[in-house]
This record gives structure tokens, C-alpha cells and sequence, in this order.
């Protein structure tokens, strides 16, 4: 599967056909000039004045720009013919969980707390949840929101509020979009907001009643229900209402997983359940999976022990790993 690339410079004559693939393509896919000068990195104006034959500049350069283009389209497409879809969202135990975390924080509301490891399914859970329910809001914390005002400008933009004057207006301006909402805003990776932002959230979900549920790893809780409790955090802790903690996978979880992608040998079941509880769990069997499946179809065959493992190594993993016997 490797990139055509354009080796020789293209002569006059041959930039038409060049320019009818674009168009075509253009047609095809239902693409803008504006999206064309975006997929290629060709500036809008110049690729205007290149379809038209007017471009004043190195026509031959555009037009190479051009091939490379609509040769890695080529590509692109048959790598998506390639890969399989990862199923879409599968309501495992944790999911499930999870669920009913968000549900309590929405409608009692309170404040709940859910940590897991990496891949567990917290962010599709948080994801799935937002789709079925009404008036709930997903912000990923970043290592950037240092700060309440980081936070309050954050959520200011996730809710639509275009006040910036100051915190203190953010923070009421906050509230008043969110109270009598009956709804929810969770903060996937919590674990990134320094106290200081943990405290601006209970102040806002007090004032505006409104439900809270922090996702993160095993950071968070540690803050919040360390061995001394802090008294900074006296205030926020004693609001948590429901905490869920899930390090890791369960076997429930994997098998749902499995049947999703259908895989029935028992061999690949085992070794896939090996990768399953490496780190990554969840995120890196479907890693692995994709690339197995994309992997399978490009030489015509089924999803085998050994492609699994080659898929595994080519994602930058031991290559030792073996199914349990």
C-alpha cells in the first residue's frame, strides 16, 4: 500500500487530464474548491486560477501538487476499504456502570466521581450518554486549564455564552444558563484540573443545582479521598454523592467486545483477551483489531492468531505476547 508519488515533471499537455481528475474528484465526493484547498494544502486562489487554466505561477508545481493529491485519495480509499468499522458503542458492563453514575448526578442532581485506567471505556461511555440524554455537557479537560478562569471560559464556550468580561460574570452567566436545566455537565479527564478548578466546579454545580460527574484516572480520586483529605478539597468531597473505580476491564467487558467484532476461535479469543489486560485494555484490542482486520483483508484472508500478533507488533508492542495455554 504505498503512496504513488510523482517522480518526473509534468509537461504541459499532460496538466489537463490532471485538472479533469480534480474536477471529477470535485463531483465524486461532492467537494468544494474550498475543500480541495484544504485536502491538499494548495491555497484556495490557487488552485481557482490552476482548474481555470489563469494560474500565473509554476504551473507545473500546482500541477504535481495536484497528483499528489488525488494519488494519496487513492490510497486513503483503499485503506478504508481495507479497514473495518469498529463497532459503534457497546453497552458493556462498565458502560452500564457508568450509566447509571451519569443518571444519578443528572436527576438527583449531585456530584459523582468515576475513575478508571486508560481504555476502560469511560470517554464512549461519556459520549453515548450525551447522545441519549437531554441537556447534558461534555468537556475533555486539557493540561491547559490551569485556572478557574481557563475553566470558565471552557465551559462558557461548550454552553454558547458569549460573556468575557470577567470571571465572576462567566461564573454568573454559567449558572444562569444551567439552572432549572435539569441537566448535567461531566468533565472527562478530570484528573487534568488543578484544585483550584475542582473548587469553581462545586461553587456552580451549588448555584446552579445542576448534576456534575467528573471522569478520570485514579489521580482524581486520590485528590479528592486521599488518606488526609485535605480541607481544600473538605467542601467538594462531601458533595460526592456515588464514586465508581474500575482499574481495569472486566472479563465481561472483553467478551461483549469479542462478539461485537465476531470473533469466535478460541485461540485468537484467548490471545485477544491477553491484549485486552495490557495496558491500553479496551482502546488497544480495537487498535489491534482494525489493524488485524485491515491487515487480513489486504491478503484475502480471515482474522488468524498470527495476524493478531503481527497487528499487535506492528503497534509498537512486545511481540512476545502469546495467548495464554
Amino acid at each position: 500500500m504505498n503512496q504513488t508519488t510523482t517522480e518526473t515533471p509534468i509537461a504541459a499537455d499532460a496538466q489537463e487530464p490532471i485538472r479533469a481528475a480534480v474536477r471529477a474528484a470535485m463531483e465524486a465526493d461532492k467537494l468544494s474548491l474550498t475543500d480541495v484547498a484544504r485536502l491538499s494544502g494548495v491555497p484556495y486562489s490557487t488552485v481557482h486560477a490552476w482548474l481555470d487554466g489563469k494560474y500565473s505561477g509554476n504551473n507545473q508545481r500546482q500541477a504535481e501538487k495536484m497528483q499528489r493529491w488525488l494519488d494519496s485519495k487513492t490510497v486513503r480509499a483503499r485503506t478504508r476499504d481495507l479497514l473495518r468499522p469498529a463497532p459503534s458503542f457497546i453497552m458493556t458492563q462498565t458502560a452500564q456502570d457508568l450509566f447509571g453514575v451519569m443518571e444519578y448526578a443528572q436527576h438527583l442532581p449531585d456530584l459523582a466521581v468515576a475513575t478508571g485506567g486508560a481504555g476502560v471505556g469511560k470517554t464512549s461511555a461519556a459520549h453515548a450518554y450525551r447522545a441519549q440524554a437531554s441537556n447534558v455537557w461534555l468537556l475533555t479537560a486539557e493540561p491547559c486549564l490551569t485556572s478557574p478562569r481557563s475553566l470558565l471560559d471552557a465551559l462558557a464556550n461548550l454552553l454558547g455564552i458569549g460573556e468575557r468580561y470577567s470571571a465572576q460574570s462567566i461564573s454568573r452567566a454559567i449558572v444562569t444558563k444551567l439552572y432549572g436545566s435539569g441537566g448535567l455537565v461531566i468533565i472527562d479527564e478530570a484528573q487534568h484540573l488543578p484544585s483550584c478548578a475542582l473548587d469553581q466546579l462545586r461553587t456552580i454545580h451549588d448555584k446552579a443545582e445542576i448534576g456534575v460527574a467528573l471522569l478520570g484516572n485514579e489521580a482524581i480520586y486520590a485528590r479528592l479521598n486521599g488518606g488526609t483529605r485535605s480541607a481544600e478539597f473538605a467542601q467538594l468531597y462531601s458533595r460526592v454523592g456515588v464514586q465508581v473505580k474500575r482499574p481495569a476491564p472486566l472479563m465481561a467487558d472483553i467478551r461483549a467486545l469479542l462478539e461485537a467484532w465476531g470473533i469466535a476461535g478460541a485461540t485468537e479469543r484467548k490471545l485477544l483477551t491477553t491484549i485486552a489486560k495490557k495496558p491500553g485494555a479496551l482502546r488497544g484490542l480495537t487498535k489491534c483489531l482494525r489493524l488485524a482486520h485491515m491487515m487480513a483483508g489486504a491478503d484475502g484472508e480471515p482474522v488468524s492468531e498470527q495476524i493478531i500478533l503481527d497487528a499487535w507488533q506492528r503497534l509498537g508492542n512486545d511481540a512476545s505476547v502469546a495467548a495464554p495455554r
